[in-house]
C-alpha cells in the first residue's frame, strides 16, 4: 500500500513538473507570438521587418437593414468572420473601422491574422469643451482600454474622424488639443507602444500641425478642386507630409471612387465600374508616390444607411456606393465583389514602393528600389527600352530592398518596366514608372506665388495671389495656370480660376495676378497655384502654397 501512494505521489509530482513547463513553454511562444510595433524611418516595423500597410476601410452592422451608429449594438461575429475571410483571401493585411471593436470582435481579429486600426466612436460635432462630452470620451476609452490590450493584432488607435475647421474655431483650439492629448495619455499608459493618431480630411485640415500624435494620417479624395487642382493629387498629398516634416510614418486612412447611378459632382459619384477600377489603382499609385506606407480605400462593403434610408439603396447618395462589394437587396447578407476587388487585389500582390512616379534624379547612376511583395511573387524584372535592365529572384515576402543601375543619355525621361513573376515564371503583375534621370544636375521651370494679405485675415476683406512662373525651353507647359484660394467653410474649398497662358510660352517668365474674396467666417485659408510641365514623357506640376490664418485663434494645433 505505501509502495503504491509513493508510486501515485511521484506520478502526480511528474504531472505537476510537465504541467508547469507545458505552461512555461505557452508563455514562451505566446509572447514570442506577440506583434511588436516601432516606428522608425517613417514606417511600422512589426517584429523588426517593415511592414506596408495594405488595409480596407470595414464596418460591421452597416449592412442593408442595418444601421451601425443607430442599431442596437451586435457582434454580428458569424457575417464578420466571412467578411474577415474574403478581405484576407482579398490580399489586405488590415482593417480601417470608425468605432471601437467588443472584446469578441477583437478577438475574431486576432485569429483572422489580420491587422486592426481601430477607430474610436467620438462625435467630432460635439463641443470639445463640455465637461460632460470629455468624461464620456474618458469613460468609454476606460472601458476599452480594459480589454484591448489583450489584443495584439491592434496597430494603431484613430481617436476622431475629420473634425471640421470652423467647428474647432467655435469650441476653441486649446479645447481641441486638450481632449486629443488626453485620450493619446490615456492610450500611452494603457496600451504602450501602440501609434495613436487621428483621422484628418486632408482638404479640411491642411493646416492642420499633427506632431501631437504618433503618426500622420488623412482622408483624402482627388475631387479636382482646391490643392488637388492647383499641384496634382499626388503633390496635393506629399505636400501634407512635408508641411508635417516627414518625420512620421504617413498613412491614408480614406480614398475611394463611388459607382453611384446618380448624384455628385466631379469625380464625386456617377463613376462607372472600369472607372472605379481604374480610379482605386491610380489613387494608390500616387499615394504611394506621396509617401504613404499604409493605405486604407474607402470601403469594403456599400453602406445603404448613409442616406438615411437604411433599407434604400439610394441612388443619387454617392456615399452609399463606395463599396467594393455590393448587395442585391434588403435581404442579400453576403454580397458580391465588383471589379474593383479583383483590380485591387491584383494590384497589392506586388507593390513597387521605390523609384516612385514623377521622381527626379540627377548626379547619380543608381537608384534605390524597394518593393512589398505577397508570397506569390519570386522574381521582378525591369526593362528600360525593351533590355533588362534588372533581374532578381524573391525568396521571402513582404519588403525588399536593392538598387537599379540606370544609365541616362543627357537629361532623359526614362519609362520603367517593372514586371513580377511567380515560382512557375508565370506573369502576375506589370507596372511602369516614370522618372526623369540626368548624370548632371538639372534646370526645372519654377513657380512661386505672392499672397496678400500674407499674415493675417484680419487685414484686408479682399486678397490677391501674384504668381510667376520662370520658364525653360526643354520644359513644355502644358495646361492652363490654376489658382485657387480655398477658404475652409466645411467642404466647400473656395474661389478657383483658370488663366489660359498659351500666348506667353515665349515669355521668359510669366506673371499674372488674381483677387479673391475673403468671407467674415473663413478662419484659415491655402492659397495655391500650380500648371502641368511635360519633358518627353515625364509630366509633373510646379506649384506653390500659402496658409494663413486669422488672428491666432489656431495656434495651439496650428503649423
Amino acid at each position: 500500500m505505501k509502495q503504491n501512494l509513493t508510486l501515485i505521489l511521484i506520478l502526480c509530482i511528474t504531472q505537476l513538473i510537465l504541467g508547469c513547463s507545458q505552461l512555461e513553454k505557452s508563455k514562451t511562444e505566446q509572447k514570442e507570438a506577440e506583434t511588436n510595433i516601432e516606428l522608425k524611418d517613417n514606417w511600422y516595423y512589426l517584429n523588426g521587418e517593415k511592414f506596408f500597410i495594405k488595409a480596407i476601410g470595414y464596418e460591421i452592422g452597416a449592412r442593408p437593414g442595418q444601421h451601425p451608429y443607430e442599431d442596437e449594438k451586435n457582434d454580428h461575429l458569424e457575417l464578420m468572420k466571412y467578411d474577415l475571410d474574403n478581405i484576407k483571401k482579398g490580399g489586405y493585411n488590415t482593417i480601417r473601422t470608425w468605432s471601437q471593436f467588443s472584446e469578441a470582435q477583437l478577438k475574431l481579429v486576432q485569429e483572422s491574422g489580420l491587422k486592426l486600426i481601430m477607430g474610436l466612436e467620438v462625435n467630432p460635432e460635439e463641443d470639445y469643451s463640455d465637461p460632460k462630452f470629455i468624461n464620456h470620451c474618458k469613460t468609454q476609452l476606460v472601458n476599452i482600454l480594459k480589454y484591448a490590450p489583450k489584443y495584439d493584432c491592434i496597430i494603431t488607435y484613430l481617436v476622431i474622424n475629420e473634425p471640421q475647421t470652423d467647428h474647432i474655431h467655435k469650441v476653441s483650439a486649446k479645447a481641441f488639443k486638450d481632449l486629443m492629448k488626453m485620450m493619446v495619455d490615456m492610450i500611452h499608459k494603457d496600451h504602450p507602444n501602440v501609434p495613436v493618431t487621428l483621422s484628418a480630411n486632408a482638404m479640411i485640415s491642411d493646416w492642420m500641425d499633427e506632431s501631437m500624435f504618433d503618426v500622420y494620417a488623412y482622408n483624402c479624395y482627388g475631387y479636382n478642386e482646391g490643392q488637388t487642382a492647383t499641384m496634382g493629387f499626388r503633390d496635393y498629398i506629399k505636400g501634407l507630409n512635408e508641411l508635417n516634416g516627414l518625420d512620421k510614418p504617413f498613412i491614408i486612412t480614406e480614398f475611394g471612387h463611388s459607382v453611384s447611378p446618380k448624384g455628385g459632382f466631379g469625380s464625386f459619384g456617377s463613376r462607372t465600374l472600369k472607372e472605379q477600377s481604374e480610379g482605386l489603382v491610380s489613387n494608390y499609385r500616387d499615394l504611394m508616390d506621396a509617401g504613404a506606407v499604409g493605405m486604407c480605400p474607402f470601403y469594403y462593403a456599400d453602406g445603404w444607411w448613409k442616406g438615411g434610408e437604411k433599407s434604400i439603396h439610394n441612388k443619387d447618395q454617392p456615399e452609399e456606393w463606395f463599396g467594393f462589394w455590393g448587395y442585391k437587396d434588403v435581404n442579400d447578407k453576403y454580397g458580391s465583389p465588383r471589379p474593383v476587388w479583383f483590380a485591387m487585389r491584383d494590384y497589392m500582390k506586388g507593390l513597387i514602393i521605390s523609384p516612385k512616379n514623377k521622381t527626379i534624379h540627377t548626379n547619380t547612376t543608381t537608384i534605390p528600389l524597394e518593393f512589398y511583395n505577397d508570397a506569390t511573387i519570386k522574381k521582378v524584372v525591369v526593362k528600360n527600352r525593351d533590355e533588362v535592365i534588372y533581374s532578381k529572384k524573391i525568396t521571402n515576402a513582404g519588403y525588399f530592398a536593392d538598387q537599379l543601375t540606370i544609365n541616362p543619355v543627357g537629361t532623359e525621361a526614362m519609362e520603367l518596366a517593372f514586371e513580377f513573376f511567380d515560382s512557375e515564371d508565370n506573369s502576375v503583375k506589370n507596372e511602369s514608372i516614370i522618372i526623369l534621370a540626368s548624370k548632371t544636375a538639372i534646370e526645372l521651370p519654377k513657380l512661386t506665388i505672392e499672397v496678400t494679405p500674407e499674415k493675417d485675415l484680419n487685414e484686408s476683406k479682399n486678397a490677391s495671389i501674384k504668381t510667376e512662373i520662370v520658364t525653360n525651353e526643354n520644359f513644355k507647359l502644358t495646361s492652363d495656370l490654376i489658382v485657387s484660394y480655398n477658404t475652409h467653410l466645411g467642404w466647400d474649398v473656395g474661389q478657383q480660376v483658370s488663366v489660359p497662358i498659351k500666348n506667353q510660352l515665349d515669355k521668359k517668365i510669366i506673371t499674372s495676378e488674381n483677387s479673391f474674396f475673403i468671407p467674415d467666417n473663413s478662419w484659415v485659408v491655402n492659397a495655391s497655384a500650380g500648371i502641368s510641365v511635360r519633358y518627353g514623357k515625364f509630366t509633373f506640376q510646379i506649384h506653390d502654397q500659402k496658409i494663413i490664418y486669422r488672428g491666432d485663434w489656431a495656434k495651439e494645433i496650428s503649423r
